[in-house]
């Protein structure tokens, strides 16, 4: 049997007990990181979403409209110095820059609709607003209301009395 000579010096191998970061505990490392930064820009993204808003009530001054008939033919009649509206939410914030049309056969302009943008506290008002309904029956007029950042169209009725 042939037995080998080492030549040369002999290394004695040495345990590196120093505590360098190397291989996997870095990579674990640079991977607990991005995994924070990307939570961090996920929940900031999610916290800046706003629940939609909804149109919850819409209040009028005054509720009903009253119209008589002083001719005695038939034909009932009313004005209006100011018809007042208020917008709120859901959370019973005003709305603002919400867009309101009012129509019905009975309001006695040429188009029989009035129409106008609501202001910062939600408040619109029409001025010098005349009606007229044909019969003693009670009749309404319509209101619908939307806006840009709200959620669906809001619709209600304003009921003009005969008397």
């Amino acid at each position: 049997m042939t037995k080998f000579k080492f030549i040369g010096k002999r290394r004695k191998h040495f345990k590196d007990e120093k505590g360098s970061i190397e291989g996997l505990p870095l990579q674990l490392m640079i991977m607990g990181i991005i995994a924070s930064l990307g939570t961090a820009v996920i929940i900031g993204w999610i916290s800046s979403i706003e629940t939609p808003k909804y149109i919850g009530e819409v209040e009028f001054f005054p509720e009903k409209i009253s119209v008589v008939d002083t001719q005695k033919d038939g034909i009932f009649e009313g004005s209006l110095k100011e018809l007042s509206l208020r917008v709120l939410d859901s959370g019973g914030n005003p709305v603002s820059d919400a867009d309101v049309i009012i129509e019905g056969s009975s309001i006695d302009n040429d188009h029989h609709r009035l129409y106008g943008k609501t202001d910062a506290d939600g408040m619109l008002t029409f001025h010098d607003v005349s009606f007229k309904v044909i019969g003693d029956r009670i009749t309404t007029i319509s209101v619908s209301i939307s806006g840009q950042g709200i959620t669906g169209n809001y619709w209600t009725e304003i009921i003009i009395l005969p008397s």
